[in-house]
């Protein structure tokens, strides 16, 4: 349709970043991540000093050592310290492994939203961080770490919209459940932006990367993601994966169509789907471990 156009994508981003900083309460990422970030960026940190720091929280410490030990990596021998692990993974896994355990804590309330199931919302989000690896496998993407964290936390601004605005968010639930669906068309109707506009500039707040920040905000649509296509591309294939396998509910029942854009950057055959779904099934095993940490 011509001579109709709707506000442009940075028109959308400014109205939802004012939204967004009126929300009192937003949480602050955890202060141990926050210093892990800057000592990760100076060249001159020693893993001892990462150690010490991620040491002083001993549920920090049991969370980390429960992870780097569970078959998600596969080690034939165990890890008894911070310091090794940091070795053999390197700062960026551990600071992952630090990031995908602490979310569940900022975000530990449960929904009031008859229709928002928190633990199926999280079996959701590690099903998408898994079926991610998988396809980091399968692609021979060099950064499988980055996959699992994108596809985990695509969905945050779920949480956001369910804590912060819960009445608007539940009559995007019914809507979502009544038509039927994408909750995401129904939260463009309801709010003017979306769990994706959210949780994009929650990281934003939270000076995550740019490629994190790219994924969460286009991952309905990767073709818009700019430098960061592949990586939004996977995510968006990933969560499509795990709608098809049922594993979870992200608040809708509807499995979306895969966009032109990932087909065209991941160059996927149809004929590949079931060995995927497959690879799936078992990254999926190896990750239950972090449903654990939503656990109350």
């Amino acid at each position: 349709m011509t001579g109709m156009s709707g506000p442009s994508p940075q028109e959308a981003h400014d109205r939802v970043k004012k939204i967004v900083d009126r929300i009192q309460g937003l949480p602050s990422l955890p202060s141990t991540l926050t210093s892990i970030n800057q000592m990760v960026l100076n060249t001159k940190t020693s893993p001892k000093e990462v150690a010490q720091l991620i040491s002083s929280d001993p549920a920090l410490t049991s969370k980390v050592l429960r992870i780097v030990n569970s078959t998600f990596y596969g080690f034939p021998n165990r890890i008894a310290t911070i310091t090794h692990a940091i070795v053999i993974l390197g700062f960026n896994t551990i600071k992952s492994i630090v990031l995908s355990s602490s979310i569940f804590d900022v975000f530990q309330r449960n929904s009031d939203a008859v229709d928002f199931d928190r633990t199926e919302f999280w079996r959701h989000s590690v099903g998408c961080g898994a079926a991610a690896r998988a396809l980091g496998h399968r692609l021979n993407y060099p950064a499988a770490e980055e996959l699992f964290i994108a596809g985990l936390l695509h969905d945050i601004g779920k949480i956001v919209l369910d804590q912060f605005l819960a009445a608007q968010f539940q009559e995007a639930l019914r809507m979502a459940k009544e038509r039927p669906c994408l909750l995401v068309q129904a939260e463009a109707e309801v709010f003017g932006f979306t769990h994706a506009d959210v949780g994009s500039l929650l990281f934003e707040k939270w000076n995550l990367s740019k490629g994190l920040v790219q994924t969460t905000r286009f991952h309905h649509n990767p073709g818009l993601a700019g430098d960061s296509l592949k990586l939004a591309a996977i995510v968006h294939v990933a969560d499509i994966l795990v709608r098809a396998l049922r594993f979870g509910n992200g608040g809708d029942e509807k499995i979306p169509i895969v966009s032109d854009s990932a087909w065209a950057a991941l160059a996927l055959e149809e004929s590949e789907f079931d060995a995927l779904l497959r690879q799936t099934r078992a990254e999926i095993e190896k990750a239950t471990v972090f449903l654990d940490f939503a656990k109350k």
